[in-house]
């Protein structure tokens, strides 16, 4: 007799949108949809699952991968020696660094880039042209799509891997792949949560009435912006060879920023994540590397961007060893990077209203939120005062420090 069909993996407020089981389902069962808090979760056709349970056997938020991790990895501040390379990057360039490494090697990248709509998606990179879309940081929740499939036919075929995504994306191929094969190479990053894909799009349909034109690219990590090395860049239908760029603490973006920084916009599951600590999954870890300066000496290339790299496995040693020459590493404490990176430390707080806020972005247009939670988010006039002050002053801090 076999098995009736499941309605539920796991638990929706355990599930992180992995991807896991619907590049799992052998019988193509469940597709990943926007659920009712505006993420994409599983949804399971009953009438084509067989009740075969591999889902429920592999899912990471389950039974975590078991993997020969580091917990006290070596800690490198590192960056790009190609300027423009690095000047094209979230912060020091390293995601470009370990790519160009695998092409080389007649492999294959996989990681999040943007599409037609400016939806976020995993794609594959197959040369250094196809890397650009891949570039930077994305602050929304990836599609995995079929990836992890591709993943396994591209190691099949014996040719390397790098693969890069959130821990739970990183922690979803390794169940799905139920091993460690040897010519897979992970890179997970710090994560601080994601937004939704639904609040996302609805800051862009924001923007393009802001701008009476369609936005046709967007970069959330742009190094282009004068004021701040934390940048928004867009390309409009109006006038292509035009960039507009913008801080995030610009009206254009702060309150997307701010909702995201004040932990308000993530998924339920990341408030509670299970991969944020140490031992990492990823064979290396990319991050900003914050405080670097702050318990060692300063750096003047900070202002460029420097990456956070850590070393988790034997693997992530190799892809260093094979980077030596594209790049600059600095051996640093890993207490440095831990004093940097609260997502080293612990998982992010769940804010008080953060289910009324969710629900809202959900349920409003994105010019009612901004109305609605403004004061919870950005608090009264003297509160906006002091924080702009800090900003000022920052500069002759940092001047003062390296003397």
């Amino acid at each position: 007799m076999k098995n009736p069909p499941i309605n539920e993996i796991v638990a929706p407020e355990k599930c992180t949108g992995c991807g896991l089981c619907r590049n799992l389902c052998p019988e193509n069962a469940i597709r990943m949809e926007i659920d009712g808090e505006g993420f994409l979760s599983p949804r399971i056709d009953a009438e084509r699952c067989v009740g075969c349970r591999l889902c429920l056997a592999r899912c990471p938020q389950r039974r975590a991968p078991k993997l020969e991790r580091s917990p006290k990895p070596e800690a490198y501040a590192c960056w790009n020696a190609d300027n423009a390379r690095r000047a094209a990057s979230s912060s020091g360039g390293m995601f470009t660094v370990y790519a160009l490494q695998i092409l080389a090697r007649g492999g294959t990248v996989f990681g999040a880039g943007y599409d037609e709509r400016l939806d976020v998606r995993h794609a594959a990179a197959r040369s250094p042209e196809e890397l650009e879309p891949l570039l930077c940081s994305k602050y929304v929740q990836a599609d995995v799509g079929p990836v992890y499939r591709e993943v396994k036919e591209t190691l099949a075929a014996d040719r390397p891997v790098l693969f890069v995504g959130t821990p739970c994306q990183v922690a979803g191929l390794y169940a799905f792949l139920n091993g460690d094969p040897p010519k897979l190479y992970t890179c997970d990053f710090l994560c601080h949560g994601v937004p939704s894909p639904l609040f996302y799009r609805k800051w862009l349909d924001h923007l393009e009435k802001a701008f009476k034109a369609s936005v046709q690219s967007v970069n959330m990590r742009s190094k282009e912006c004068r004021r701040n090395i934390m940048g928004v860049k867009l390309c409009l239908s109006s006038d292509p060879d035009r960039r507009i760029d913008f801080a995030w603490y610009d009206k254009k973006m702060e309150f997307l920023g701010r909702a995201f920084l004040k932990n308000y916009s993530l998924r339920k599951r990341c408030y509670t994540c299970p991969y944020v600590r140490l031992p990492r999954l990823g064979d290396v870890t990319l991050a900003d590397f914050w405080k670097l300066g702050d318990l060692g000496p300063y750096n003047p290339e900070k202002k460029n961007g420097i990456s956070l790299n850590l070393i988790n496995s034997e693997k992530g040693k190799r892809l260093l060893e094979w980077s030596v020459a594209e790049a600059r590493f600095i051996r640093r404490e890993l207490s440095e990077a831990v004093a940097g990176n609260s997502s080293l430390r612990g998982n992010t707080k769940e804010p008080r209203l953060r289910d009324a806020f969710v629900r809202d972005t959900v349920s409003c247009d994105y010019e009612t939120v901004v109305r609605k939670y403004h004061a919870e988010l950005f608090g009264t006039r003297l509160a906006r005062l002091k924080i702009k002050m800090k900003k000022l002053a920052r500069p002759l801090v940092n001047l003062l420090r390296r003397r």
